[in-house]
């Protein structure tokens, strides 16, 4: 059965635009190749981070939302892991009905269609893995 997932990922702030939306267009492809159904994308665009990642004090994030079997999660990580641009990523599971009326409120919000997500979401969404590249 398939799942609802949001991966954020953090790239390098040296790749030039191009090469942002080249990563980004991999990682999406790679998303489709292993079954997934790609429902949203949200460019949040270079931000400072919280602490230095790699001696970057900055990163480009990029959000993702997606449905996919669960299975095919490893591998989409496992490619983030041995990318050498990503500095962090971050894969959330949405299961519960509260959970999935907030994936669909950021979706809808990703897709530019005005709707506010719950505030809540961000504590209510599981982690599936924390992991960095």
């Amino acid at each position: 059965m398939r799942r609802h997932y949001e991966q954020v990922i953090i790239l390098k702030p040296t790749l030039t635009q191009e090469e942002i939306n080249g990563r980004i267009e991999a990682v999406k492809e790679n998303i489709t190749k292993n079954g997934g159904e790609i429902v949203a994308f949200q460019d949040i665009g270079i931000k400072k981070l919280a602490y230095k990642v790699e001696k970057n004090p900055r990163g480009y994030y990029g959000v993702i939302y997606f449905t996919i079997e669960p299975s095919a999660i490893i591998e989409l990580e496992r490619v983030l892991k041995i990318s050498e641009d990503v500095i962090k990523f971050l894969t959330l599971k949405y299961e519960s009905k509260k959970e999935l009326v907030a994936f669909n409120g950021m979706v809808d919000k990703a897709n530019g269609k005005g709707a506010e997500a719950p505030k809540e979401e961000s504590t209510e969404a599981k982690t599936e893995e924390v992991a960095e590249g």
